[in-house]
């Protein structure tokens, strides 16, 4: 049975963003109904699939109850959809609001204290990064936004109908989902309308966690304009890279004073835009290892955070140097421009690199 992007995010939209996995439930308590001349459970997901993925829009709310021995949390989610890779959603948690979406072009969040938005990368991009064998970094770049733009990564499972039975007054199928990999842990129940295959609620467990999705609502093909799904301009700006294979289109690509490094070959290099500042990665081939001279202006960086820092010298620059996990970095501010120097290896090998620019 194959599954589209677009119906695997409509039809179990609700678990899916909350959870990012199939879900499935507890009994009902209900008497159930003989299962003899019933479809199948592999029929009944056809169904399921086939009537959100002839959908043009969907909307909807639901609400989600995580719990385990010791705690239990719930949330409740309204959703929206439009094909072909549009989506948002609203969860409400505890007195907090969360948003999230994606336009199909950009995946965004807003949550009480941060929040982001950044281009989805194309296939083309993909393909182009595969090649050059770099796929797996621009993949975990997209990471941030991984839910929004492939909410469940297409497996086998098998499907089973258990009963016919009653929930919240509606006739139901139950189904039990057990996924057919061996390494996987989360297995669960979904219950579906049996007049016309609507997802009325799932559960799953991962042997810790049990997460119950109960829909309360689902509308197909209403009106839902453009803009629900594009980032809130007031709150979040959109974050845009660029990638360039020689150093001079990527000098010529900004305006930041992008110095070139003596310590190896130039590889390729970033560039990361957003509303307040840009930033460029250069990567640059020493021997088996990598260089990254980062140049940064209004952006904040992943140093900037570190701590523990040590004093060292640069060309006469005074620099801090911090050492992480085999890794390490120097880096220094300027006239409101910050360069930094990261390598694998000591403090000096990053002193060393750094003196080459």
């Amino acid at each position: 049975m194959t599954s589209t992007p677009f119906s695997r995010r409509l039809g179990v939209l609700a678990a899916l963003l909350v959870v990012g996995l199939l879900a499935a439930g507890a009994a009902t308590g209900l008497p159930g109904m003989a299962v003899d001349d019933q479809p199948s459970g592999d029929e009944i997901l056809d169904r399921v699939e086939t009537r959100y993925d002839s959908a043009d829009t969907l909307s909807g709310t639901a609400t989600v109850t995580v719990e385990n021995a010791t705690a239990s949390s719930t949330a409740t989610v309204s959703f929206a959809a439009k094909q072909p890779e549009k989506v948002a959603y609203t969860v409400k948690k505890a007195g907090t609001t969360y948003e999230a979406g994606s336009n199909g072009s950009v995946a965004w969040a807003v949550g009480e204290n941060r929040s982001y938005a950044r281009e989805i990368p194309t296939e083309a991009e993909l393909e182009a990064y595969e090649a050059s064998g770099d796929r797996e970094r621009l993949l975990g770049e997209a990471s941030q936004y991984g839910s929004l733009t492939d909410p469940v990564a297409a497996s086998n499972v098998t499907a089973t109908l258990v009963e016919t039975t009653e929930i919240d007054g509606e006739s139901a199928y139950v189904v039990d989902i057990e996924p057919t990999d061996d390494a996987a842990t989360v297995a669960g129940t979904l219950w579906v309308a049996t007049d016309d295959s609507r997802l009325l609620q799932a559960t799953a467990t991962d042997g810790t966690n049990e997460t119950t999705v109960r829909v309360s609502e689902t509308q197909f093909n209403v009106s839902i304009h453009d803009s629900t799904f594009e980032p809130p301009a007031d709150r979040v700006s959109v974050t845009t890279t660029d990638t360039y294979d020689s150093f001079a289109a990527v000098q010529s690509a900004t305006e930041l004073s992008v110095p070139p490094s003596d310590a190896g070959t130039f590889t390729t290099a970033t560039v990361i835009s957003r509303a307040n500042g840009q930033a460029v990665v250069q990567q640059y081939a020493v021997d088996n290892d990598t260089v990254s001279v980062i140049t940064a202006s209004g952006v904040s960086m992943p140093f900037d955070q570190l701590d523990n820092g040590m004093t060292v010298t640069v060309d006469g620059q005074s620099a801090t140097a911090v050492e992480r996990d085999d890794r390490a970095v120097v880096f220094w501010t300027a006239d409101g421009v910050t360069t930094a120097v990261a390598v694998e290896g000591t403090i000096e090998d990053a002193t060393a690199a750094a003196a080459t620019l």
